[in-house]
């Protein structure tokens, strides 16, 4: 299971109000390239997100249709934001083989463990991790870099996390909780986006978003999400 949807498992059934939080992080030396220098080609990889239904008992269970409904909608908002934006040209996924197709989603899976790495050094909340803010070492290798040869993208777009999603039971269980004084974890949405070049792999960019709110099954609200992201995108 990708490493940023066990940690939203641990959210979803232990914390009992997680506030919304954003938070992004840039290497260093990308924050300061100039416009020109900037990737404008940006791949598209099939975003991992999980999506489960949150029972009145607390049982999570994944749920396949809604999980490609939202994948569906984070590559059509993430498409729609950039031709609206002009910065960027979005390209979808080629056709691959096998071998190809296994390779990205390995690397996929390494991403969704560096994001998790960010995330929790890349802060630096903790004084012994401080110099991770300047120190940007985050990479997946050159192992994507047949897919820039494939497309001629120079960087490419990955999305990772997982949404769960209460039933209205589980609201309505919550709701009498709090008359009662009694907390009831909900459900809760973690997802992250990154920028890795295609030739280096190194990771440039990324977002994060934890919401109690969100519905990835609705594609107004991944678009309002996906434009939060870049909102965050270094701007020179």
């Amino acid at each position: 299971m990708p490493v940023l949807i066990r940690l939203l498992f641990v959210f979803a059934l232990s914390v009992p109000a997680l506030a919304i939080a954003a938070y992004s992080a840039a290497n260093p030396k990308f924050a300061s390239l100039p416009q020109d220098q900037r990737p404008k080609k940006i791949l598209l990889l099939p975003p991992q997100m999980f999506v489960a239904e949150l029972s009145a008992g607390g049982v999570i269970q994944r749920q396949d249709d809604w999980t490609k409904t939202a994948n569906e909608n984070l590559l059509a908002a993430a498409e729609a934001y950039f031709r609206e934006n002009g910065r960027f040209e979005p390209l979808r996924m080629p056709l691959l083989d096998s071998e190809e197709a296994e390779k990205v989603e390995s690397h996929i899976g390494l991403y969704d463990r560096l994001a998790y790495a960010i995330y929790i050094y890349g802060r630096g909340l903790d004084s012994g991790w401080q110099h991770k803010k300047t120190e940007w070492d985050y990479t997946l290798g050159e192992g994507l870099a047949f897919l820039r040869e494939k497309t001629g993208a120079d960087s490419a777009l990955i999305f990772t996390g997982a949404d769960i999603i209460s039933t209205s039971e589980r609201k309505a269980a919550f709701a009498v909780g709090l008359l009662l004084g009694i907390t009831i974890p909900v459900g809760q949405s973690f997802i992250s986006v990154g920028l890795a070049d295609l030739k280096t792999g190194e990771i440039r960019w990324m977002s994060y978003d934890q919401s109690m709110t969100l519905d990835s099954r609705d594609p107004a609200a991944v678009q309002v999400l996906v434009k939060d992201f870049f909102a965050s995108y270094p701007q020179q």
